[in-house]
């Protein structure tokens, strides 16, 4: 029965299309995990709580920005785990703000536990044409195209995911918004509708010793007719305390060497906080005109006092 539930869920990932790329993307996914992949929820059995914000293509006018708050609840009884996840994005004039609710139910494999969930969420896309950074080659307010108006649309969606991780390794596939929402604000349904994005997340460690290990990492990321992405990432702690980590990103345009290389660095202060910092330096052409991207996390679990807590792996597989 877990052979054919298993079957049937990876079936539906890989047999979607790929569109264009709608959802913001995250140099830290491996502390981000319940925002891309709502079976993560409840991986813990204590309440932790994460804050991302990421400053896309720094100095370039308009650039994306996102500001994440993940709540990953304790799990309830030894299956279910439930979270909340807010996001805010922004992009020109255009800003969404998403809200969704997850649910996963687990089951024990071995040394492992294979989880599956599914989210379901609320999107508000704005898009402000009174912004002042709009400009035109003749007067804009003659520009009957473009409504002098500020513009909104609520959307709802639905996604699922599977995660399956031992305390050396994790893989889990998602697909957060399953629903072909029109984005249209003048509710015609021909130009733009919100598309369906796969997500693929795996990585392992490896100890070298009793104060280092090594982790290798890669998330790959897919949307309908848009091309493929992957983050290929290699990370090393010491001593379960500091950690270093080195992504290549592919994407850019034909003959960029990629998309970026992406330095990662992380402390755990407590074992209950740790804070995350990642600097992306740009190799396609908008290197030009960019300062790369910034990403900060701050993470904290509310461990009880009375549970005696090892970190045994800071990245929480």
């Amino acid at each position: 029965m877990m052979k054919s539930i298993l079957i049937f869920y990876l079936s539906l990932f890989f047999t979607c299309m790929i569109y264009s790329q709608q959802q913001q993307m995250y140099t830290q996914f491996m502390y981000n995990k319940m925002g891309l992949n709502a079976a993560y929820a409840g991986n813990e059995t204590y309440l932790s709580a994460n804050l991302l914000y990421r400053d896309q293509w720094n100095g370039f006018p308009g650039a994306p920005k996102a500001q994440v708050l993940t709540l990953n609840m304790p799990r309830l009884g030894k299956r279910v785990g439930l979270g909340l996840n807010f996001e805010r994005q922004t992009l020109g004039i255009t800003e969404k703000v998403t809200y969704e609710l997850m649910y996963a139910y687990k089951f024990f494999l071995g040394d492992g536990t294979l989880s599956m969930g599914m989210n379901v969420s609320g999107r508000n896309y704005i898009q402000d044409y009174t912004d002042s950074r709009l400009f035109a080659i003749q007067d804009i307010n003659q520009d009957p195209s473009i409504p002098r108006t500020v513009q909104s649309r609520n959307l709802i969606n639905a996604g699922f995911g599977i995660y399956y991780n031992t305390n050396k390794f994790f893989l889990g596939a998602s697909l957060p918004r399953m629903i072909k929402s029109d984005l249209d604000f003048d509710n015609n349904n021909l130009f733009s509708t919100e598309v369906r994005h796969l997500f693929l997340m795996t990585g392992g460690t490896f100890i070298v010793n009793n104060d280092f290990r090594l982790t290798p990492q890669l998330m790959f990321r897919a949307a309908e007719k848009s091309p493929w992405g992957l983050d290929l990432n290699i990370s090393g702690t010491w001593k379960d305390k500091y950690s270093t980590g080195l992504t290549y990103r592919t994407g850019g345009t034909r003959g960029d060497l990629g998309e970026s290389i992406d330095l990662i660095f992380g402390i755990q202060i407590s074992e209950r906080l740790m804070l995350g910092f990642a600097y992306d330096i740009t190799l396609s052409r908008i290197r030009t005109i960019d300062n790369g991207s910034l990403e900060m996390i701050l993470s904290y679990n509310f461990i009880p006092n009375k549970i005696k807590t090892i970190i045994v792996n800071p990245r929480y597989f």
